[in-house]
């Protein structure tokens, strides 16, 4: 799960959309999506151990092929309506009602999205910390939680050039690192799913799926919202991008889900399998997917701090408290959070916002089918004139 820094705030791409974001073809839409979804979650190896990997080659083929539609599905949806509707007010894109309920939902479920991956990421740091350099692990939260402080404090006015360096470099590692386990399978295992760590609250491979979209799409609206108004293109263009960002997510995803189960008995219990796997190839290896990991844990880290500490300062009590005591508060509590463990707080926190999403999800499909049905009684009305 990856966040820019621009998408944290739902008004700034709005602001970027309207001062004529430059038209992107089907393939700059596809890489921008691709770059939106793919972080630190997915280059761990974690996420795709415990949504796709547990439930062995057929459930998780299956799940794969359950979120490849959806993310189609979705983006198109979001991409289209956006165009249509010349806006990227995420509100107005999930809410089919005049009431401000689905709108606070929204926020909420956004603003626990930003604190939960908040949490997540340092947990990352810490276990990635651990296994390169011996770190403890709540030491290399610590560590990882300072740092994003003082970038916020800084400004992050950078990141998103950083960003869009690590993320080809995750896309190039960690599909190099899955295409060496693939041609170099480990010992072979009758139960793949039996030997991997497994979310305690997905039970079924087709609600993997689901889950998997609906928890890494929540804030991928504010990315392709605005490439949607933006975009002077004919919708077969967007479409065709939703359609190539859905592919290329599947079968990255794919490669690595076979990569990690065909090594399951020495890595599926692995706070980061993808590095155990590295570390297979070569020693060095391992340390160079170890820096990326952290790399992109990072930018994942302050946008989700940046973001979460400019909704919290949103709330009436605290609009009077200074922003460096918000971020540093949260960090803290953050960093607390965090020895929960990095495999057991993918298991937990991302399912229940994959839940939430769901809501999200069908809320946006409500919008979508209300704003098709106008268009048409417009055109019937027209038509009888």
């Amino acid at each position: 799960m990856s966040h820019v820094a621009q998408s944290t705030h739902e008004n700034r791409p709005a602001q970027d959309g309207g001062n004529g974001l430059r038209p992107m073809s089907a393939l700059g839409i596809a890489a921008t999506f691709i770059g939106t979804t793919i972080g630190a979650g997915y280059a761990s190896g974690n996420e795709i151990l415990q949504y796709f990997v547990s439930f062995g080659l057929w459930g998780g083929t299956g799940a794969l092929v359950i979120a490849g539609v959806l993310f189609f599905l979705l983006s198109a949806i979001v991409l289209k309506m956006a165009q249509q509707l010349r806006t990227t007010d995420i509100h107005r894109l999930v809410n089919p009602t005049s009431s401000r309920i689905p709108t606070w939902f929204a926020d909420l479920c956004i603003t626990a999205s930003l604190l939960g991956t908040l949490v997540i990421m340092f947990a990352g740091a810490g276990a990635a910390l651990d296994t390169w350099l011996g770190l403890p692990a709540w030491a290399g939260a610590a560590l990882m939680a300072a740092v994003c402080v003082l970038t916020v404090l800084g400004g992050i006015s950078g990141l998103v050039k950083v960003q869009g360096l690590v993320v080809p470099l995750i896309i190039l590692v960690a599909v190099g690192v899955a295409w060496w386990g693939l041609t170099h399978p480990g010992a072979g295992a009758d139960d793949v799913a039996s030997l991997v760590t497994s979310s305690p609250l997905i039970n079924t491979w087709w609600m993997s799926g689901i889950l998997y979209v609906a928890f890494n799409f929540q804030l991928a609206y504010a990315v392709l919202a605005p490439i949607g108004k933006g975009s002077s293109s004919p919708g077969t263009s967007l479409v065709a991008g939703a359609g190539l960002g859905a592919i290329g997510l599947v079968v990255m995803a794919g490669a690595i889900m076979a990569a990690m189960g065909a090594h399951a008995t020495l890595i599926g219990r692995a706070e980061l399998p993808m590095v155990e796997l590295a570390g297979m190839v070569a020693p060095w290896v391992a340390a160079v997917y170890t820096v990326i990991l952290l790399l992109a844990q990072f930018t994942t880290a302050v946008s989700c701090l940046f973001g979460g500490v400019e909704r919290i300062a949103l709330l009436s009590p605290l609009r009077d408290v200074p922003g460096w005591l918000i971020a540093v508060v949260t960090a803290v509590v953050a960093v607390l959070l965090s020895s929960v463990g990095f495999s057991d707080l993918v298991g937990i926190v991302y399912p229940v916002l994959g839940y939430a999403g769901i809501a999200i999800v069908a809320m946006l499909i409500a919008t979508w089918i209300l704003d098709r049905t106008l268009v048409r009684r417009r055109a019937a009305r027209a038509d009888r004139a």
